[in-house]
């Protein structure tokens, strides 16, 4: 077989080997998924302006973020569960980030502890924290990031009220493990990701427990979805005052939450629609992002994650005013292809993509690239309105 040379060739293998309900799950977005798709359709349909007969014979896409210096501008997201997609989860998506120079966000809802895979790629790993209703928990969680010498934490912003998937629902793909007979007899046709599954690491929390036991599926679908409606600003702030290293505030996508997320202290704020998995009726990152760029005015860096899938997407997501994108769904594409050197595959063609689009528009630094790498539309509207572009 030959090696897959694109992100969309890692998707088709991850589709070929999970569970239709396990890939749904991966894929799936909330309620139409109008908002899913328009992170992808947005970015694909904004245009890069070609800058010929320049030298750009030296590349460089080193970037610092949050007082880290990478060698590339691609960071991987935080996510739950990823004990469904590969028995070294985390840690080989840590180690993928560490060879490839870059970082690794551990999610909150992770199924292994934090101080185990900051440990396994030690000043590679970020930590996500949520804002739980209660506070003990918090301070707990950041107890061991502080422990675990985490330099960074993503405070999770849009997870106050959860979204209905359907796709989840329809394949009963719930935390009670009810799949539907559908489901069950599809995944008997993916005979190593059974295996896996029954004889691998057990699905759990890696982090949270119940008097010092790991909690069953019905009592981590509880924590996952236990939300806390009641969280404002004043809970950010809160733990600015108690978090010592740089903080950036997660799923804003605005520029008044923009503005707010720095008042209330973030060193960076995350435009981040949760990859269309939350809020159905709202517009894409990239849509987003130049506006909220602004509403910083360098106050703050902006991260940036959601519909990444080729290397002109970093370029693009760069031009509109992030300091670095983030990857999800691809970096899982290449933990089922073959773990961490999936993982690191997908890295390293993302990085080659991001070095050959940003050679077509004359540049040789992340740095250099402003908005004028933007080509504007043959109507003249601006490069920025990049919600004017969603197809249908």
């Amino acid at each position: 077989m030959r090696a897959p040379v694109s992100i969309n060739d890692f998707r088709r293998v991850a589709r070929r080997r999970l569970p239709r309900i396990v890939f749904d799950y991966l894929e799936g977005g909330a309620l139409d998924e109008i908002t899913l798709r328009s992170n992808i359709t947005d970015l694909a349909t904004l245009h890069l302006r070609q800058s010929i007969m320049s030298d750009v014979s030296g590349i460089d896409l080193s970037t610092t973020v949050l007082g880290q210096t990478l060698r590339t501008p691609v960071l991987i997201s935080p996510m739950g569960l990823l004990s469904l997609f590969h028995r070294d989860a985390d840690i080989a998506l840590a180690r993928a980030a560490r060879d490839a120079g870059t970082v690794f966000v551990h999610s909150a809802w992770s199924g292994m502890p934090l101080k185990k895979v900051a440990a396994a790629a030690p000043g590679a790993v970020w930590c996500q924290a949520a804002i739980w209703p209660d506070q003990r928990l918090v301070d707990q969680h950041l107890d061991r990031a502080e422990e675990a010498d985490i330099p960074v934490l993503v405070l999770a912003g849009d997870v106050s009220v959860s979204s209905k998937r359907e796709r989840d629902l329809r394949n009963g793909f719930t935390m009670q493990a009810h799949p539907t007979p559908r489901s069950v007899l599809n995944a008997a046709t993916k005979p190593r990701w059974v295996a896996n599954f029954l004889f691998g690491p057990k699905i759990t929390f890696g982090d949270q427990s119940i008097d010092g036991r790991a909690m069953n599926l019905r009592e981590m679908g509880e924590f996952m979805h236990d939300d806390n409606d009641t969280m404002t600003w004043d809970d950010v702030i809160r733990i600015r005052k108690r978090w010592p290293g740089k903080l950036a505030v997660k799923g804003v996508m605005c520029a008044q939450d923009a503005r707010r997320a720095v008042d209330a202290g973030a060193d960076a704020v995350f435009v981040s629609n949760h990859g269309g998995r939350q809020f159905d009726a709202q517009p894409s990152t990239a849509a987003a992002l130049a506006e909220i760029a602004q509403a910083v005015d360098g106050q703050a860096e902006v991260l940036v994650d959601s519909g990444i899938r080729r290397g002109s997407d970093i370029v693009k997501m760069r031009a509109l005013g992030a300091t670095a994108g983030l990857i999800g769904r691809p970096a899982v594409y290449g933990l089922v292809h073959s773990g961490e050197a999936g993982v690191t595959a997908v890295l390293d063609i993302l990085r080659d993509e991001t070095a050959t689009a940003l050679a077509f528009t004359g540049n040789t630094n992340l740095n250099n690239l402003n908005a004028s790498a933007l080509a504007t539309r043959t109507d003249g509207a601006s490069p920025y309105a990049a919600h004017t572009l969603h197809t249908p």
